[in-house]
């Protein structure tokens, strides 16, 4: 299986690079704590404001950790383009002069084909995913929670790619980031019975050994879904970095609670060779 690599900038930044990505002239990067300027509970690279209660990181904390992971990833003049992520399949398509959060919009994916924006989805658990087409330069950045993967996002993302920017689904690299392992996503029967009619029984950990109750695996469910989106398996990158079990090294919400941080992923369109 293909593999992530870790990647330590000389700023401090720390991120998991997917190579097949940048073999095919991507810039991007999967965040992780570590870099930022943001103090505890969120230390250090939060991009993101808590909703709980107490004190939450401050806009420019937020602010200024973005603009050193784009510094990171070799994209400082890329402006980042996020929008209010709801654990559904809607796809938004983000144009040259779009940036921050694009105000009022609700989705969990985004595809773009301007090199002037950066497509970036925020988690801490739920899969994140980064894709680009090695004709076109289109790419996507989706945010794949169990519910986004029942709903299909994953499939509605790729089809925005191939209808609105030409892609070839086989020509496109795919890499998944850190997320929630499978073996300590505890569900209820009803989120297991939901996922295993969506996705397939095979992605359902049935109760036995060290496992109380079902489990399911995010993982592997987006990694069939990509190959169904006709995605080569051979050009799926990634590996099974679990959010929950590495504290050190990524926020998780199963683990933190509400006041987790958030990671980032985030990639830049390129242009289309001979363009």
């Amino acid at each position: 299986m293909p593999m992530l690599e870790r990647i330590a900038s000389p700023c401090g930044v720390v991120t998991w690079r997917s190579p097949m990505l940048a073999s095919a002239g991507f810039l991007h990067g999967f965040s992780t704590r570590h870099g930022g300027v943001s103090p505890a509970p969120f230390d250090s690279m939060n991009l993101g404001i808590a909703q709980a209660p107490g004190a939450p990181d401050t806009e420019e904390n937020v602010a200024e950790n973005a603009s050193r992971l784009m510094r990171a990833i070799g994209a400082p003049d890329s402006a980042m383009v996020r929008v209010r992520q709801v654990h559904g399949c809607a796809v938004v398509d983000c144009r040259a002069g779009d940036r921050g959060v694009l105000a009022g919009r609700e989705a969990d994916a985004l595809v773009s084909a301007a090199p002037s924006v950066a497509p970036c989805v925020r988690t801490a658990d739920c899969v994140p995913v980064l894709v680009g087409c090695a004709r076109s330069g289109a790419v996507a950045a989706i945010h794949a929670g169990w519910r986004g993967i029942v709903a299909g996002v994953v499939g509605r993302a790729v089809d925005a790619m191939v209808r609105d920017h030409g892609a070839d689904p086989g020509e496109l690299v795919a890499a998944i980031g850190p997320c929630i392992g499978r073996d300590v996503y505890e569900v209820g029967p009803e989120v297991a019975a939901e996922f295993a009619a969506a996705v397939g029984p095979a992605f359902v950990l049935p109760p036995g050994g060290p496992r109380a109750k079902e489990h399911i695996d995010c993982h592997g469910a987006v990694r069939a879904q990509l190959a169904a989106c006709g995605i080569p398996p051979r050009s799926i990158d990634g590996e099974e970095l679990c959010t929950v079990v590495n504290g050190g090294d990524f926020f998780s919400y199963r683990r933190d609670g509400a006041r987790s941080g958030r990671m980032a992923a985030v990639i830049v369109p390129r242009a289309a060779p001979g363009a």
